[in-house]
């Protein structure tokens, strides 16, 4: 069985959203839905968009975080650190590493992308990476829907996302608990996504900010 199919066979828990309703309700004029999810293909994510034309992407990223990209600094004993040489070479690493998972045809535009919990696994480097890899995907149009970790939280654990209705995202227990947690200010991870600015916030009573997000340039629907 793999990580997909062991996802889908425990039963979820149900949290509600206030902030997918009003994403979703903007994208019903679409004819034809490009959605990126940045998890794995869970059942209710499926089954929410089954009933209508649309093309779902499963990203699989944290599945990436598992094995990072390794950059080789090349300096002779008792050589001072370049920070911004090392900075540019973790940036590079990054993005090829993200390129892989997200090598989409060059005419693929998403409406929505479902980052769920992504950044807060993220150092900075590695969230400019993303969203630059991202970039060239999205249309003056795009949503986006996230949650960020604002505090160091040591209860804080890995989860899978779905989709269950329009005000009811399921959420099971993930397979990356080991990895390393970056907690920021809302302001911080939208300097970096550069492409987005945000829509709506809430403050979840489990420390989390639910996020909604348009691409900057867009207007509403």
């Amino acid at each position: 069985m793999n990580l997909a199919e062991q996802l889908n066979s425990g039963q979820p828990e149900t949290l509600p959203s206030r902030l997918m309703p009003d994403i979703l309700e903007r994208l019903q004029s679409v004819p034809r839905l490009m959605v990126l999810d940045v998890g794995l293909g869970v059942h209710e994510t499926v089954a929410f968009f089954g009933d209508r034309r649309c093309r779902l992407h499963f990203a699989g990223i944290h599945d990436a975080l598992h094995s990072p990209p390794r950059v080789e600094h090349q300096r002779q004993p008792g050589q001072l650190v370049d920070k911004q040489v090392e900075e540019a070479a973790s940036y590079e690493a990054w993005r090829q590493h993200f390129a892989q998972s997200m090598n989409y045809p060059p005419d693929t535009r998403f409406d929505v992308c479902l980052f769920w919990d992504l950044f807060n696994y993220l150092d900075d480097i590695a969230i400019k990476a993303f969203a630059d890899v991202l970039s060239p995907y999205l249309s003056d149009q795009t949503l986006a829907h996230a949650y960020l970790l604002l505090k160091a939280d040591n209860g804080f654990s890995s989860r899978e996302y779905g989709i269950k209705s329009a005000g009811e995202i399921a959420i099971r227990a993930g397979a990356h608990n080991s990895l390393d947690c970056f907690p920021r200010p809302q302001a911080r991870v939208t300097s970096m996504i550069s492409d987005f600015s945000v829509n709506h916030s809430v403050l979840r009573r489990d420390g989390l900010l639910e996020v909604s997000l348009r691409s900057k340039t867009g207007t509403a629907r």
